[in-house]
C-alpha cells in the first residue's frame, strides 16, 4: 500500500489537502490507505484517482467502497459484466469447471457487432443492397468471434497461472496449448458439461458477484470505487424518507383535538355531553 504514497505527485497532494482545507504539505498526514479510508466520502473522483495504485482487493476493507460495489451490483438493470455471457469471457476456465458449456451462444459483443452494421452504419441502405449489409455484418461478426476466442485462450492461461501461485508460467506450455484444438491439452481432463445450464449460470453469476465484491475481478474498479452511485444510495434515501415521515406531525382527525377558532363537530359535542351525564341512564 506504500506504493500509492510514492505515486502521489506533490501537486496532487496539494490539491487534495487544499480541497479538504488541511494544512499544506508535500506528503499526506496519514498513510495513503488510512487517508483514503477517512476522506473518501469527502473527495470527488478526480482527486481520488491518485489512489488507484491501491489494489482493488485491498480497497475492499474500506466500508464506503464495499458499499458502493454492492449498490452497483444490485442496480436495475444489473451491470452486464456480472452476467454469465460476459463473465465467462473473463473467467472461461472457472465457467467450464462449474459445468458451463465451452461452446455457449455468442456474447453480447458479437451480436452488437452485427447489429451495428444493420441498424447503425448502413441503416439507410436500399433494400436491394441488403445482401451486402448482411455480408458485412457477418464478416464483422466473425472477426469479433475470433477476438473473443483469442481472449478466452489468454484468460485460460492466466487462470491456470492462478492455480500455480508461486510457480513461473513458461511460454513453452502456452505454445503447447495453442497447438492443440481449442487451446486444450490432448491429455487434459475434459470438463463435464452440466445438463442444467440455467443452474450453472445462476451459480456462476453468484461466484462473479463474490469476485467483484472482493475486488478480485479484472474489470476497471476505479469508476465504481471512487464515485458515488449515479442514482444515490438507496438505503440512505429510504432512511431519509423514514425520518421525514417520523418527524411529520399527526393529522387532525374529526374526533381528535379541537383547534381553537374552528367550530366543534357534532361528534365532539355528543362525546362531551356523554362525559357530563355519565354512561348510565340515571344520575346518582
Amino acid at each position: 500500500m506504500s506504493t500509492a504514497q510514492s505515486l502521489l505527485l506533490p501537486e496532487e497532494i496539494e490539491r487534495i489537502l487544499s480541497y479538504l482545507d488541511l494544512p499544506q504539505s508535500s506528503t499526506l498526514p496519514l498513510p495513503p490507505f488510512q487517508f483514503l479510508t477517512q476522506y473518501i466520502s469527502l473527495l470527488p473522483p478526480s482527486l481520488l484517482e491518485p489512489f488507484s495504485p491501491i489494489p482493488p482487493p485491498h480497497r475492499t476493507a474500506i466500508p464506503t467502497i464495499k458499499h458502493r460495489r454492492l449498490i452497483h451490483a444490485t442496480s436495475v438493470p444489473p451491470p452486464r459484466f456480472l452476467s454469465s455471457s460476459e463473465g465467462r469471457l473473463r473467467w472461461p476456465l472457472l465457467w467450464e469447471r462449474m459445468g458451463g458449456d465451452p461452446f455457449p451462444p455468442p456474447s453480447h459483443g458479437v451480436e452488437e457487432e452485427e447489429d451495428w452494421v444493420q441498424k447503425g452504419f448502413m441503416k439507410d441502405v436500399p433494400v436491394e443492397n441488403s445482401q451486402q449489409v448482411k455480408k458485412l455484418g457477418g464478416f464483422l461478426r466473425g472477426l469479433e468471434e475470433e477476438r473473443e476466442m483469442e481472449g478466452v485462450r489468454e484468460r485460460k492461461r492466466w487462470e491456470r497461472g492462478l492455480d500455480n501461485v508461486g510457480e513461473e508460467f513458461d511460454e513453452e506450455s502456452d505454445e503447447e496449448d495453442d497447438d492443440t484444438p481449442n487451446g486444450m491439452n490432448v491429455g487434459a481432463e475434459r470438463p463435464v458439461v452440466a445438463e442444467d445450464q440455467e443452474e450453472v449460470k445462476r451459480s456462476f453469476e453468484k461466484r462473479l458477484l463474490e469476485l467483484f465484491l472482493d475486488g478480485l475481478d479484472t474489470i476497471d474498479y476505479n469508476p465504481i470505487d471512487f464515485a458515488d452511485p449515479p442514482e444515490g444510495d438507496p438505503i440512505a434515501i429510504r432512511d431519509a424518507e423514514d425520518r421525514y415521515f417520523d418527524d411529520e406531525e399527526p393529522s387532525r382527525t374529526p374526533g381528535g383535538v379541537h383547534i381553537e377558532g374552528e367550530p366543534l363537530l357534532a361528534t365532539n359535542i355528543t362525546t362531551e355531553k356523554r362525559s357530563e351525564n355519565g354512561t348510565g341512564d340515571y344520575d346518582y
